[in-house]
């Protein structure tokens, strides 16, 4: 694995995560209200959008070995 695909598969993961926990938990919730709710959902598409990009990173580099 290459650590361009490695580093951005983390930060999608951690960018998902944090989504999740804005979106699904009672806490984040709470913490992020009307407006401010955005910011998880936005978290959550980029996070999916990064393991994305990492895993076709990942071909495009084993395709090439």
């Amino acid at each position: 694995m290459s650590t361009a695909g490695t580093i951005t598969f983390l930060i999608g993961l951690a960018a998902v995560l944090f989504g999740a926990w804005g979106i699904h938990t009672k806490m984040g919730r709470s913490r992020f209200d009307e407006m401010a709710g955005i910011i998880p959902y936005s978290a959550w598409y980029l996070g999916i959008g990064l393991i994305a990009l990492a895993v076709v990173l990942w071909i495009v580099i084993a395709v090439r070995k």
